[in-house]
């Protein structure tokens, strides 16, 4: 049976597609079809960092948006961004957006087609771009990643970053043309920024971002993905944007459904159409990358116990089913660190380093309360007693996931145990600041005693990362509001 066999219609598709985004904008049918714009600087467009960010919002916005134009250079995908034998750029594009949404009025055109009446976002931020006072733009560079509103960055140097701020530029880029579209006042927008990656600051000069150089090597090492939902699914999609190397164990108990195309741009409508379980899914992507895969199909309750006798060197936590993040710590962990969206337009991302930051448990002690699944919707109404009504919001958990991919990168650098390790922002009024902080362990948290335990060492302390563990914590543990 063919993708159009199974929906019908694409009116089918879209009911079970954006069911959720349509509970929260009313009268969603008209601002899917409002004309969207992308425009790949063809200045830039050969850098990786370019094409990074080009693919990240154009698959983004095609798991919502209608009526797409993407108007890219004809040039050659870098070198493992082109796993699937597409070649050049705008193939690879257009093939993301038909896998997301084989319904969408969706074209691909060279740089020096004719611009129109959409609502526009810009990447690479050339000098030759017309911008107009409300298009937004958006590059990255080093550990930054960049948008402003209505004018250029003063480029020179192609732009150079870490894949993962590549991929937080082209998530904010697709935010904003996701609020634009469904009518969120002019303050609502995203605001000017220049996100600091290394120490989750917005900056107002690039060059007050201290981070160190560029990593040489992409290595990960022996990674556990504990949930391959919308933040789970989108972190592979990001580690594969930047040529990830090391060995990945992923672990989910469910199916790809149709809703799940709205949050997530690993998933595709054949993956829908057919139902298979999203640790396959995950798997054969892995593979694809060229990333050692093993899949455990189950809950952590039923595998937790499994899983903390293997040497793993990071877990990411992104499951809480049967109260699993307050069981983590107990499991006798390496280095963990996890990602969410909250049950508003907010997103957190945390890291803890077992001995001299804080654990899961003591962070998140209700989190069937701050942070309610489903991933990436927006809490719409509530009533004493009621469940709240939710909408999915598309673009919302690759910015966790690209803050995770940062974070892996991150860990291999010795003085990451001073940087921030939680970290939050809020969507919902253009991001004027990010909360970041530096969290020590608790005297108060038998969790976080439990390090102490001798059995830690031939459970979590056998990763190649158990020497943060007996680092210095921090002299001062505060907050940097940017």
């Amino acid at each position: 049976m063919s993708i159009r066999e199974h929906w019908g219609s694409a009116e089918e598709f879209y009911v079970q597609r954006d069911h959720r985004t349509q509970l929260e904008i009313e009268s969603l049918h008209k601002y899917v079809h409002t004309p969207i714009e992308i425009h790949v600087s063809e200045e830039w467009a050969t850098s990786p960092t370019i094409q990074q960010i080009a693919l990240t919002a154009a698959n983004l916005t095609s798991r919502w948006a209608r009526r797409i134009t993407v108007f890219v250079p004809h040039v050659r995908l870098y070198g493992s961004l082109d796993f699937m034998g597409d070649q050049w750029l705008e193939t690879r594009i257009a093939r993301e957006m038909k896998d997301a949404d084989p319904f969408g009025d969706f074209d691909v055109k060279g740089s020096t087609a004719e611009s129109g009446e959409g609502i526009r976002l810009f990447i690479g931020c050339s000098k030759h771009f017309r911008v107009s006072g409300n298009d937004y733009c958006v590059s990255a560079d080093k550990w930054l990643a960049l948008g402003r509103r209505g004018l250029q960055f003063d480029a020179g140097n192609v732009p150079a970053a870490i894949g993962p701020a590549a991929a937080l530029a082209g998530a904010l880029g697709a935010a904003d043309l996701f609020k634009r579209a469904i009518g969120h006042s002019e303050s609502a927008w995203l605001k000017d920024l220049i996100w600091c990656t290394w120490s989750h600051e917005l900056l107002n000069d690039p060059e007050d971002c201290q981070g160190p150089m560029l990593p040489a090597s992409t290595y990960i090492g022996e990674v556990l993905v504990a949930g391959v939902g919308a933040i789970g699914s989108a972190l592979i999609y990001v580690l594969g944007l930047i040529g990830a190397s090391g060995d990945l164990t992923v672990l989910d108990r469910d199916s790809v459904e149709t809703s799940n195309l709205n949050r997530s741009p690993l998933f595709t409508a054949l993956h829908a159409a057919t139902s298979p379980r999203k640790v396959d899914v995950a798997f054969e992507s892995l593979q694809q990358l060229g990333i050692g895969a093993k899949r455990i199909h189950g809950t952590w309750r039923e595998k937790g116990d499994e899983i903390a006798r293997y040497p793993f060197d990071v877990w990411v936590s992104l499951t809480n089913e049967d109260g699993a993040w307050a069981e983590v710590p107990y499991q006798l962990p390496p280095t963990v660190i996890h990602g969410t969206t909250t049950s508003g337009w907010g997103i957190a991302f945390g890291r803890h380093i077992p001995g001299i930051e804080d654990c899961t448990a003591c962070r998140l002690p209700r989190p069937h309360a701050e942070f309610r699944g489903p991933c990436s919707e927006g809490a719409v109404s509530e009533g004493i007693g009621l469940e709240p009504t939710r909408a999915s919001l598309p673009f919302l958990s690759t910015i966790p996931a690209a803050l995770l991919a940062a974070e892996l990168l991150k860990l291999n650098y010795p003085q990451i145990s001073g940087t921030p390790n939680s970290v939050q922002a809020d969507f919902r009024f253009g991001v004027p600041s990010l909360i970041s902080l530096h969290l020590g362990r608790s005297r108060t948290c038998g969790a976080c005693q439990i390090w102490n335990n001798n059995l830690w060492s031939v459970r979590g302390g056998r990763s190649r990362l158990a020497s943060l563990s007996q680092a210095s914590p921090p002299r001062s543990i505060g907050s940097r509001i940017g």
